[in-house]
């Protein structure tokens, strides 16, 4: 049985099959990976049960009673996934479960390997990076402006054209308020994490990061200090657009006619922050599906002004935009990250030398 480190895995770009349970895979597994549990979620339960009652002995006969019928699926499948080609298998902590697998797959001739360490090697490599990443002293670029002015759909552009954009909302599946998970799937922080380590992996060397300003929490996610420290000093590039241009970016984002349950949720979380004149409104312009008086109405007496509080937080100088398109705000804020950008480069410069 041969046996490969996580650092090999990820300079390869080898197969990664998972072989822990669906629910184990769904909180945190290494990107790419394809779930092919050993055990059900119930089972994994049961041999576990099994183990505490009856000890290690009957847990492994226990498993392997339930492994034995399905090897010839494991074989094929895997025999599918990997095309013939060199794969990886890994557990929780490269045990049992990957360890079984990979002398099956081994002795049936598949050029299989075992992840030493499982997950847990994986996990610990994204934390021992960040913690070397947050030693940098790259300046940020941060994007602000009140909710609506399109901040996402620009950073996106630059993302899309090569500037190091961190997109944090991205990352976490998370658009940063009561409504940030309208429409988009659950990430644990583990995952974050691990999709911020690859961002900052594949942005490499720079001499800036261009960022979101953001919170400390998306949702259930936490934002981890070096970013938040690096947003209270960077360069804030603020974008100002029109009332009527925000509440109809909002409704092309979350398409609130599509998703009426998921926003009265939201609402019903921050109704006590509203007067009962307000209050009022919001719920008789739901029933009416006058999204864009809900949504009028959330951001003047919701979001604006808890974005005005918190933007007191942040010290940089800050470099103002109005915008009354999409296109307009995007050429805007290109033209100002390639001037501040070329200050920085220069400075940096100045540093090194």
């Amino acid at each position: 049985m041969k046996s490969i480190t996580i650092n090999e895995v990820l300079e390869r770009n080898l197969t990664l099959i998972d072989v822990r349970t669906p629910a184990e895979y769904e909180k945190f597994h290494i990107p790419g990976a394809v779930n092919l549990p050993v055990f059900s979620n119930e089972e994994r339960e049961l041999v576990g049960t099994t183990y505490k009652q009856k000890g290690k002995e009957a847990a492994k006969v226990l498993g392997i009673s339930l492994i034995s019928p399905s090897l010839p699926d494991f074989y094929e499948k895997a025999k599918e996934l990997s095309g013939d080609d060199e794969f990886v298998v890994y557990c929780w902590r490269g045990g049992m479960r990957s360890k079984s697998l990979t002398v099956v797959y081994d002795m049936m001739g598949l050029s299989c390997y075992q992840l030493e360490g499982g997950i847990r090697s994986y996990r610990q490599k994204v934390t021992e990076g960040l913690e070397q990443m947050a030693n940098l002293t790259t300046p940020y670029l941060v994007l602000e402006g009140l909710t609506g002015t399109s901040k996402t759909k620009i950073l996106n552009h630059l993302e899309n054209t090569g500037y190091p954009v961190i997109d944090l909302e991205g990352l976490a599946a998370h658009r940063g308020s009561v409504f940030g998970r309208v429409n988009l799937p659950e990430r644990s922080q583990k995952e974050f994490e691990a999709e911020l380590y690859h961002r900052l992996e594949e942005i490499g060397d720079t001499a800036f990061y261009i960022i979101e300003s953001e919170s400390k929490r998306l949702g259930n996610i936490i934002i981890p200090d070096f970013i938040l420290d690096g947003k209270q000093k960077g360069t804030r590039i603020q974008v100002h657009a029109p009332l009527s241009y925000r509440i109809q970016t909002i409704l092309d984002t979350y398409h609130p006619e599509q998703h009426k349950d998921e926003i009265m949720k939201g609402i019903n979380k921050i109704e006590k922050r509203f007067s009962d004149e307000d209050r009022f409104e919001i719920y008789s312009a739901v029933e009416d599906k006058n999204y864009a008086l809900v949504v009028e109405r959330l951001l003047l007496h919701y979001y604006d002004p808890r974005y005005e509080h918190k933007a007191y937080e942040n010290e940089g100088e800050i470099v103002n935009l109005s915008i009354e398109s999409l296109e307009e705000g995007i050429r805007l804020v290109q033209n100002e990250v390639d001037r501040l950008g070329t200050m920085l480069r220069s400075e940096g410069e100045k540093v090194s030398l």
